[in-house]
């Protein structure tokens, strides 16, 4: 099975940077849009983005405009069912393999995401169309979130773990990301 996910990862990873260099003049052009008044609200489509606090809840997540399409995506189990009502000061509880989950610190990540969004940037990249998701569902949890930073400056691959279990992304794949690209 590692033999056949080294191809699916470097396809990945080439379809990553392919997408990087081809959309480099609008991310240039997105940056340069920037809003440099550190205000928390964001344009999107007309209405300004609501963002996510320790209160909001996981349906919060599932619901927002930003996270139309790959809002499951963001959860540690993108194909299990949760409870919507629990708040994201809570949100360590699904990640049973972590401790010390920062709520403030998964929130900040996320209302980057919804930021980045309200500027017009693509953060999660799905890489097959669901013609070929449906002829072979292992690929239909294939996704790249992307946390874009100066033009130009070198990329890192953050892969948050979860012990096999799940994916650790809102707390050790989100919030370093963030971090590096800022």
């Amino acid at each position: 099975m590692g033999i056949l996910a080294l191809p699916s990862a470097t396809m990945a990873l080439s379809l990553f940077l392919l997408s990087t260099c081809s959309e480099a003049k609008a991310t240039e052009a997105a940056l340069a849009h920037d809003r440099r008044d550190g205000s928390k609200e964001q344009p999107t489509g007309g209405a300004k983005a609501v963002l996510l606090s320790a209160n909001s809840s996981i349906r919060d997540i599932l619901n927002h405009p930003a996270f139309s399409g790959f809002g499951r995506r963001i959860l540690p189990w993108d194909d299990r069912p949760c409870d919507e009502n629990m708040s994201l000061a809570d949100i360590g509880s699904l990640l049973p393999y972590h401790t010390h989950v920062r709520p403030e610190t998964v929130v900040g990540s996320l209302n980057r995401m919804i930021d980045d969004v309200g500027k017009g940037r693509t953060v999660f990249y799905d890489f097959y169309p669901e013609a070929q998701k449906r002829a072979d569902p292992t690929k239909e949890h294939t996704g790249l979130f992307f946390f874009r930073g100066k033009p130009g400056a070198p990329f890192a691959v953050v892969s948050p773990g979860g012990g096999f279990s799940y994916v650790g992304s809102v707390h050790e794949g989100f919030p370093y990301a963030a971090e590096i690209s800022d």
